[in-house]
C-alpha cells in the first residue's frame, strides 16, 4: 500500500515537472511548425484552409499575440519585452501554397508569419529553379518579397533540403554559402535564422553539434529552430536550438490547441502507452 502512494505521489510530481516545463502559459513560447496550405483534403505535412481559418481565430480570440523572428531576436539580444501570450507561427520550405493560400489568410485574421525558405527550390522571375526537386510547387521570388512588405518574414532553411545531421562540417559549411547567395541573387529579404530540415541536428555527437552552431554563429545566423514538439522557456536557453511543434493536419482542432498549449508530446506519448 505505502509502495503505491510513494509511486503515485513520484507520477504527480513527474506530472507536475512536465507540464510545469512545457506549458505555454508558464512563461513558454509555443513555436508551431507548418510547411503546406491546401484548399483541399488535409494530411501529415498539410493543413487546410478551413482548419487554416479556425485556428487562427482561435488565437486572436484567446488573445494571442503572433510575433515575427526579429522580435525574438530582439527579445534575446537586446532583452526588448515580448507581447503578452506570444506565439510564433513558422512555416517549412517555401511552397506556392504559401503564397496562394496562406497569405490571404494571414491578411484576413492580422497574423504574422515566417516562412524557412529552401533557398534552391525558389523561382526566380524566369521561372528557373537550382535544381527540379520531388516536393511540389514552390514560390517565385517575386511573390515572397511581395509578402515581406506586411505579414511575412524569411529565414534559411538550407539550399536543396538536405539534412545536416548527415553532412559533415564543411559540407554544411557550403551549404550555408550557397543558401545565402541564392536567397540575395533572388532579392528576398531574410531574417538571420535557421530551421533545420526534418527537424534534424547532429544528436549523437556533442561536439560536431556544439562546432555547427559555431558555423552557424560564423556566417550570420543568430537564431535557429529545431522540431521536438516542446515549448522553451523565455528567455531561450539556446538560441541555436530554439523547440518547435509540429501541427499536422491530421490533428483534430482539440489537439491544436494542445500544440499551443505545449502539451502535445505527452499527449502524444500517453496515445503510444494506449495503443
Amino acid at each position: 500500500m505505502v509502495y503505491l502512494i510513494v509511486t503515485g505521489l513520484i507520477v504527480l510530481l513527474v506530472v507536475a515537472f512536465l507540464l510545469f516545463k512545457m506549458g505555454s502559459a508558464f512563461g513558454g513560447l509555443p513555436v508551431l511548425n507548418y510547411h503546406k496550405i491546401s484548399t483541399d483534403k488535409p494530411d501529415f505535412l498539410t493543413v487546410s484552409t478551413h482548419q487554416l481559418r479556425r485556428q487562427f481565430a482561435y488565437l486572436n480570440k484567446k488573445g494571442y499575440t503572433t510575433i515575427f523572428l526579429s522580435e525574438l531576436l530582439a527579445h534575446v539580444e537586446q532583452k526588448k519585452p515580448l507581447p503578452a501570450r506570444p506565439v510564433m507561427i513558422t512555416v517549412d520550405d517555401g511552397y506556392r501554397d504559401n503564397y496562394n493560400n496562406l497569405y490571404p489568410l494571414l491578411k484576413e485574421y492580422d497574423i504574422k508569419a515566417n516562412i524557412f525558405l529552401v533557398a534552391g527550390f525558389i523561382r526566380s522571375p524566369d521561372n528557373k529553379q537550382v535544381a527540379p526537386n520531388p516536393m511540389g510547387e514552390f514560390m517565385f521570388a517575386e511573390e515572397a518579397i511581395e509578402m515581406s512588405k506586411d505579414q511575412v518574414q524569411f529565414g534559411w532553411h538550407t539550399y536543396m533540403h538536405e539534412s545536416y545531421s548527415s553532412l559533415s562540417l564543411p559540407e554544411i559549411e557550403a551549404d550555408l554559402i550557397k543558401t545565402k547567395t541564392r536567397l540575395q541573387e533572388l532579392g528576398i529579404p531574410v531574417q538571420p535564422c535557421h530551421a533545420y530540415t526534418f527537424g534534424a541536428y547532429n544528436q549523437q555527437k556533442e561536439e560536431k553539434k556544439l562546432a555547427m552552431f559555431q558555423l552557424l554563429q560564423q556566417h550570420g545566423i543568430r537564431l535557429a529552430f529545431r522540431v521536438s514538439n516542446w515549448v522553451d522557456k523565455i528567455p531561450v536557453e539556446n538560441r541555436f536550438f530554439v523547440s518547435r511543434i509540429h501541427v499536422s493536419g491530421l490533428f483534430p482542432f482539440w489537439k491544436f490547441k494542445v500544440c499551443v498549449w505545449g502539451y502535445i508530446k505527452i499527449f502524444n506519448r500517453f496515445e503510444k502507452m494506449l495503443k
